[in-house]
């Protein structure tokens, strides 16, 4: 008897990783608590998280330097100026949204 596997399980690739011991212990306990399927799919879905938010943030600064700067790109000053504006902002939320709860 042949075993198929569903096509997404035989995309997966595997590798070895090194995690800390606690961060370990964290994703048996998620896996135990019946939080996660296993430890490798806890690690695939913080990844493809991970990955999704660097294509969207590329996405934003493309759209940015095409649509805003006309096709110039944006130089290493304004990166972390726009950066220092972005982390201004969120922390402003933050505490609006603190003092919203309170």
């Amino acid at each position: 008897m042949t075993m198929r596997y569903p096509r997404i399980m035989a995309a997966k690739k595997p590798i070895s990783v090194t995690l800390d011991p606690d961060v370990l212990e964290e994703l048996q306990r998620l896996v135990d608590a019946g939080q996660a399927t296993s430890i490798s799919a806890v690690i695939n879905e913080t990844l493809r998280s991970r990955v999704e938010r660097a294509r969207r943030a590329e996405q934003a600064r493309e759209y940015v330097e095409e649509t805003l700067l006309g096709g110039q790109a944006l130089t290493d000053e304004e990166l972390v100026e726009a950066r220092g504006m972005l982390a201004a902002s969120k922390a402003r939320t933050e505490a609006r949204r603190k003092g919203a709860a309170a």
